[in-house]
């Protein structure tokens, strides 16, 4: 199977590409994207781009530090493994995400960019993130267990000895609508989208009550996505971003997070048959939260440990659930089982990590944790997509998500995500209506007058001479 590192890419890496005005590093190695006694390097550029003096600090003391001091320090700590353990900035963009290594790509880099000096500072106590507020402790193996998990851990070996090719799509080869198109067609998606998330939310009850359904209806809403995406593959995280529903979170969660699965899928150049098998993975991976009871699942306020084992339960419930779906694949069910897993082995319900996970589930896991972290939820409010993809890239780079996976996101929903507001450095605000894969910082946008309104201006970012993203909003 293709592994694509996220430095890997046709198009120039993140930091070639836009390393122009602020850089953070850091010279101690960073624990599952966690930071503890750390130093953080930053060069602040003049808008000239002539400011290459940095001054620095260690704690409360600055210090100064060269180029070649911190190539030296590399050479000495090259078999520790010195990492970035915060984010490499443009200014507000973010360009690479914290616990990635530094590598003497790197430091070249910096000499070619003619950078002489950097600033050392220790980073502020960061807040936890989304994807830290679950304890990481997974279940006890052998606490429990269901005739549906005993069944999928009997035949795992076969079902994970399976690889997939993937054959990521490139940028020129994307299907792409005309703008007017794009939006005529996500108006008539929104409409489908509704009618999924109540497919979706009769199925789960009826499961949920014991009674057997069939997945026809739910494969076949799946399978109208699936040509969707195949016009323009911008075309399901705009749906996505439309969302506005204040229905039952659940079932518009498990229909984005289908969206999300099935775009990135058809991004990683898989077969349209197996684009619809994980779309339904997605789809069915969170039904079991229905088993979890609404004073825990729907708590405004952080979870007890007791709570969370509850919640770490939900995937057994929803294989149990799926017991009664007639004509699903048992590839749907691994995604299902798998799906909250992590492949540094911190997920749950069983721990698992790397090759014990599904590479399917690999997918959905991602599409959740997005679609999740942009949602408003009881206990807290939702991310901005820019945030969420912050703090996705930043998992990656601890090796919580499969790094290839990660880029097919980023490709999917961009670093500025679509229908996320951005601002521009000629002071436009405007609203990202489409990626633009290889180049994560220059989307095509949307300009918006001072009220918020669509002003029918749309500006490719990634043409010469176009302005450039300064903030995410």
């Amino acid at each position: 199977m293709e592994k694509i590192r996220l430095s890997d890419a046709n198009q120039p890496g993140p930091w070639e590409r836009r390393l122009d005005r602020t850089l953070k590093v850091s010279s101690a190695t960073a624990v599952d994207g966690h930071s503890s006694d750390r130093s953080e390097v930053q060069r602040p550029i003049s808008p000239g781009g002539s400011d290459r003096g940095v001054v620095a600090e260690a704690k409360d003391q600055e210090r100064s530090l060269s180029v070649d001091e911190l190539r030296h320090e590399f050479v000495r700590s090259i078999k520790a493994g010195m990492t970035l353990a915060d984010d490499i900035y443009d200014g507000d963009v973010l360009l690479l995400a914290g616990g990635s290594r530094i590598d003497r790509r790197f430091l070249e880099l910096l000499r070619q960019r003619n950078i002489k000096r950097v600033r050392l500072r220790p980073p502020k106590h960061a807040q936890p993130t989304p994807s830290e507020e679950a304890p990481p402790q997974p279940l006890d193996p052998s606490s429990l267990h269901t005739n549906a998990s005993r069944v999928l851990d009997e035949r795992s070996a076969g079902e994970l000895a399976r690889t997939y090719l993937y054959h990521p799509v490139r940028p020129w080869r994307r299907p792409r609508l005309e703008v007017d198109d794009l939006k005529e067609q996500a108006a008539i998606a929104v409409g489908k989208h509704n009618a999924a998330s109540t497919a979706i939310g009769d199925v789960a009850s009826a499961l949920k009550a014991g009674r057997r359904m069939s997945v026809g209806e739910l494969r076949q809403s799946m399978t109208q996505f699936v040509d969707m995406a195949s016009l323009d593959f911008d075309l399901l995280p705009l749906v996505v971003a439309m969302q506005d529903s204040r229905d039952e979170y659940l079932y518009t969660h498990s229909v984005n997070t289908a969206l999300i699965c099935i775009g990135m899928a058809s991004q990683l150049g898989l077969d349209r048959s197996v684009v619809t098998m994980i779309g339904l993975g997605g789809l069915l991976q969170d039904i079991g939260m229905l088993r979890v009871p609404e004073s825990i699942r729907l708590a405004p306020r952080k979870l007890t440990e007791p709570e969370w084992q509850e919640i770490h339960r939900h995937p057994l419930h929803t294989l149990d659930m799926l017991s009664n779906l007639t004509g699903l694949s048992q590839t749907v069910r691994y995604m299902a089982y798998h799906a909250h897993e992590r492949i540094n082995g911190s997920g749950y319900p069983r721990g698992r990590s790397d090759n014990q996970v599904h590479e399917f589930a690999k997918i959905a896991s991602l599409a959740d944790a997005y679609t999740a972290m942009t949602s408003d939820r009881p206990h807290r409010p939702a991310l901005t997509p820019y945030l969420a993809v912050k703090t996705i890239l930043a998992d990656g780079a601890s090796n919580r998500y499969d790094r290839t996976l990660v880029r097919a996101l980023l490709d999917t929903v961009s670093l500025f995500p679509i229908g996320s507001r951005v601002e521009l450095d000629d002071g436009t605000t405007a609203r990202v209506l489409r990626v633009s894969p290889g180049m994560h910082t220059k989307p095509t946008v949307e300009a918006l007058t001072p009220d918020g309104t669509s002003s029918g201006q749309i500006i490719d970012l990634s043409q010469e001479g176009a302005p450039a993203v300064v903030k995410a909003l």
